[in-house]
């Protein structure tokens, strides 16, 4: 027999700590960096309007004003009912919780091996971060400008992000 209800926990654990964005891909959902953004096919409109918030761990269509968490794109994208999501992105949490790398969704091989914190820092510092697609901005003339300033400090910030994610995911495998 199928199991009815899941406890609070278990669903603010499959809400918030499968990466929205890398859920979006591995899903198959049409999507892109640009212009420091990642952008996404919205499942019900089809536009492009889009975006996620890592801090949320939310994706919205800003042109149907809809907002997905991880368990409605699953149930949305693969047909399924909130049971069947559900069992679904257990399998997808154990996966990654499982000390063998490789593996982020059924059948889809992922890069998951725990990088040294120096690369990563370096490859920050360069400021290129091919994980996370963001490249520094070219700036041509001396002055600074207010809209440079707050996009360098968006890019740290994602870098950040993306960093504590890294240190996790080697604490987690060990």
């Amino acid at each position: 027999m199928a199991k009815k209800r899941y406890s609070r926990q278990e669903l603010y654990v499959l809400r918030n700590h499968i990466p929205i964005d890398r859920l979006i891909k591995d899903l198959g959902i049409p999507c892109k960096m640009g212009e420091g953004c990642f952008r996404f096919c919205c499942p019900i409109c089809r536009g492009v309007d889009t975006g996620v918030k890592s801090a949320t761990n939310l994706a919205r269509c800003f042109h149907c004003a809809k907002n997905y968490n991880t368990i409605d794109l699953v149930m949305l994208v693969k047909r399924l009912d909130f049971t069947n999501s559900v069992k679904f992105l257990k399998s997808i949490y154990e996966q990654t919780k499982n000390p063998t790398p490789g593996l982020l969704l059924p059948n889809k091989r992922v890069n998951c091996h725990p990088e040294a914190v120096g690369d990563i820092l370096k490859t920050m510092k360069s400021g290129a971060n091919p994980a996370i697609n963001v490249p520094s901005p070219k700036i041509s003339s001396n002055k600074l400008t207010v809209e440079m300033l707050n996009e360098r400090v968006q890019q740290l910030e994602r870098q950040v992000q993306f960093l504590s994610q890294k240190i996790e995911a080697i604490h987690q495998n060990q």
